[in-house]
């Protein structure tokens, strides 16, 4: 992701560098970092990631480049942002449709308002494409992707113990993982990817998910 010119950010290659510079604590500072963020995701999608750079960003934002700099210290800084609250969406959603925090009545009724739920952000976020890009291209991200998938691992394994509580425990988490997998993959083909298919495609990821669901019932300990 390079910049127009040869100047160099603030921080650009300091891999310490990469996270937000001050933490908005008030409102007004909040909305800021949204505008940021927005604009960002804006810009990507508009002239690519390549082209992207804090003075776009700010331009798009309606603040000075200087104002970006309060609170981003270059622009890998804020795409990382926006990998980040875009993962904290994901794990909001599989988390408050836990049981013990919604009304699913069965396994297969849980993943699949999962999948209702997750199709809405996939599809709706902007530029999402270049963004899931980054999370194989950063290094610095690799601890916080790591942490993301372990968290929506453990939410989802409680969640399917909950519906079938003496299944066996490595079937419940190759469930829990076949599940994240063949769901991010196949929401990307759908939405990301705009497959002329999406809503077949939907569909097809909730027939997998009975069919698992079937099959753990099955394989009980």
């Amino acid at each position: 992701m390079q910049d127009e010119s040869n100047a160099k950010e603030p921080g650009a290659n300091s891999p310490r560098r990469l996270s937000v510079r001050r933490t908005p604590n008030q409102s007004r500072a909040r909305e800021t970092v949204q505008a940021i963020l927005r604009a960002a995701a804006l810009e990507i999608e508009a002239n690519g990631l390549d082209r992207l750079t804090t003075r776009r960003i700010a331009e798009a934002a309606g603040i000075s480049v200087g104002g970006l700099y309060e609170y981003f210290p270059n622009k890998q800084s804020v795409v990382n942002a926006m990998i980040e609250e875009w993962m904290q969406k994901v794990f909001e959603v599989i988390e408050n449709l836990h049981p013990d925090r919604s009304a699913s009545k069965d396994l297969p009724d849980y993943l699949h308002a999962q999948i209702d739920h997750l199709s809405r952000i996939y599809r709706d976020e902007p530029c999402l494409s270049a963004v899931l890009t980054m999370l194989s291209s950063v290094p610095e991200l690799t601890v916080a992707v790591q942490q993301h998938d372990r968290k929506i691992a453990e939410s989802v394994t409680g969640a399917i113990n909950h519906f079938v509580p003496d299944a066996r425990p490595d079937h419940v988490a190759a469930m829990a993982r076949t599940m994240s997998l063949i769901g991010h993959e196949m929401l990307c083909e759908a939405f990301v990817r705009k497959s002329a298919h999406a809503e077949i495609l939907v569909s097809n990821l909730k027939i997998c998910a009975s069919a698992l669901s079937s099959q753990l019932l099955l394989s009980k300990k």
